[in-house]
C-alpha cells in the first residue's frame, strides 16, 4: 500500500510542515556523511539516523524517511530548531553483501563482521564482569605496546612454552621451582647472594676452559674419601 494513500495521511493544518513519509530505495553512493539513495521519487540525499546502527553500504535496500521541516526534539535556547537534514535512513531492509556488515555506534565504536569473523573497533574497549569471564578458542593472539596483568592468585598450565624476551626483570619475595631437567646457556652470568648459598647434589662437575678462582675469608674442603689434586704446577701458601 502506498504511503501517499489519503486514508493514511494525517490531518495537516494550512501552513504547518508536511507529515513525514516513508519510502524505500537503494544506496547508490556516498559523499562524507551523506548517502545517495535511488528510489521511486528519484535520487535522494540522506543521512543515517542514529537509530540505524547497521551501516548502509552501496547496493543495500534501505527505509528512507522524508521529513521536511520537522522540528528537533530538543529545544535549544528556548526555541525549537529544525533537523539538520530532511531525509534520514531509518533501517537497512536488504543487504547487497550478506556476508559483511558493520554496526556503527555513536562516538565512533564499531562492530565489523566479515564472513563469520567479528572485529571490535574503538578508542578504548573495556569488559566488566561481576562474576567471571571465560574464553575458549584454538588459538589466542595478543599484541600491545605495553601490558599490565594483576592477579590476587594466578594458575597457569601449558604443554609447551617458548618465550622470546629482550629484557626481563623479576621481583619476588619467595621463589620456588621444581624442574625435572634444567639446561641453561648464557653468554655471561653474574649472581649475588647476600646470605647463604646452599647446594645439595648427587654429583657435581665443574669444567672451566680458562682461569678458575675461588676467593674466601675461610675455606674448608671435607671429603670422606680421596681428595686428588692434579696439575703441572701446584702452589700452596
Amino acid at each position: 500500500m502506498s504511503s501517499n494513500d489519503p486514508s493514511l495521511a494525517a490531518f495537516v493544518p494550512d501552513g504547518a510542515p508536511s507529515a513525514p513519509r516513508l519510502i524505500t530505495g537503494t544506496v547508490c553512493g556516498r559523499a562524507g556523511a551523506w548517502l545517495f539513495v535511488h528510489g521511486s521519487e528519484g535520487e535522494q540525499r540522506a543521512q543515517v539516523a542514529p537509530s540505524c546502527l547497521l551501516a548502509p553500504e552501496d547496493g543495500d535496500v534501505v527505509l528512507l524517511c522524508l521529513a521536511p521541516g520537522l522540528p528537533s526534539a530538543e529545544p535549544r535556547e528556548g526555541a525549537m530548531h529544525t533537523l539538520p537534514c530532511h531525509q534520514y535512513i531509518l533501517a537497512v531492509l536488504s543487504r547487497a553483501e550478506p556476508a559483511a556488515a558493520t554496526v556503527q555506534l555513536p562516538g565512533g565504536a564499531r562492530f565489523v563482521a566479515q564472513e563469520g569473523s567479528l572485529r571490535i573497533e574503538g578508542r578504548q574497549v573495556e569488559i566488566a564482569a561481576s562474576a567471571g569471564l571465560s574464553a575458549r578458542t584454538p588459538q589466542l593472539t595478543l599484541e600491545a605496546l605495553r601490558g599490565d596483568l594483576r592477579f590476587g592468585h594466578a594458575n597457569a598450565s601449558a604443554g609447551s612454552f617458548t618465550g622470546v624476551i629482550g629484557e626481563l626483570q623479576l621481583f619476588a619475595r619467595n621463589l620456588s621451582s621444581q624442574v625435572g631437567r634444567l639446561v641453561q646457556k648464557a653468554r655471561s652470568s653474574f649472581r649475588t647472594v647476600e646470605e647463604l648459598d646452599d647446594l645439595h647434589a648427587g654429583r657435581t662437575r665443574w669444567e672451566v676452559e680458562g682461569h678458575a678462582q675461588l676467593h674466601a675469608r675461610q675455606a674448608t674442603v671435607l671429603a670422606e674419601g680421596t681428595v686428588k689434586i692434579d696439575g703441572q704446577r701446584i702452589d700452596l701458601g
